[in-house]
């Protein structure tokens, strides 16, 4: 504690993450137990990024209490990067992000959907006039990327992606969501290359376009940890398998 403020300490810091997944798992425990008391004989936890939860997560979860009225959903926001630990930590759980390939991992895997991505620009930028552009005539430009640390792969696959229309995303600013690129690139400050689900979520500030050189890259995935048996977890994968169909 200072004039300043409080501060944690090193050691405190060492802790935070810990703390945090404490804190996540006792809410998850109330949340079951509040669940059982209302009639539900199970739970399913379902960890996913932000889009799936605005998505995908909502259809599943109105599928599942429909074919399995006992069945309760819990459901917490993760980055795609944080999976592995989740899947260690609750291997009863199922985790949506994107997941390129489970390499050399005991995962399961289920395609939720595919799709290519858009470029988000400000309207005052020249590809507010487009409706639609070329990859390779964006090499030029500066980009606003997730940082690696939310998901190596996926931030990867984007990399390989511009390199493969032959340039190398020079990388203005590196953030932790997608909306975070969304509202930088309304700022002026870069593109922005996203999931073309995001077109429907962009505010006025900013347009989005079709790349006309790139096919459905962008993987949304489903993964879980095949080594534990759960009988509740199966049933929801085969429930899951339908909606994604």
């Amino acid at each position: 504690r200072s004039p300043r403020g409080v501060k944690a300490t090193p050691e405190a810091q060492a802790l935070l993450p810990e703390i945090v997944r404490f804190i996540s798992r006792a809410q998850e425990l109330e949340f079951a137990v509040k669940q059982v008391q209302n009639g539900h004989r199970a739970l399913i936890t379902i960890a996913s990024v932000h889009e799936a939860m605005l998505s995908w997560v909502p259809k599943f979860r109105k599928k599942l209490q429909s074919e399995e009225a006992s069945f309760s959903v819990f459901a917490k926001e993760i980055d795609s990067g944080d999976i592995a630990d989740e899947l260690r930590q609750n291997p009863a759980a199922l985790a949506i992000g994107y997941i390129p390939e489970p390499q050399n991992s005991p995962w399961g895997k289920l395609v939720l959907t595919r799709e290519a991505p858009v470029v988000v620009a400000s309207r005052d930028h020249w590809l507010g006039r487009c409706k639609a552009a070329s990859l390779s005539s964006l090499c030029e430009e500066k980009w606003v990327f997730p940082g690696r640390d939310i998901s190596v792969r996926y931030v990867d696959r984007l990399t390989a992606l511009c390199i493969d229309h032959g340039f190398s995303p020079l990388v203005r600013h590196e953030v932790s969501s997608t909306m975070q690129q969304i509202a930088y690139a309304s700022c002026g400050q870069g593109l922005a290359l996203v999931p073309e689900f995001f077109a429907s979520l962009l505010p006025d500030s900013v347009v989005a376009v079709r790349l006309t050189d790139v096919e459905p890259c962008i993987e949304l995935s489903m993964v879980w940890d095949e080594t534990t048996p759960n009988a509740v977890r199966d049933r929801a994968i085969e429930i899951a398998r339908s909606v994604s169909s």
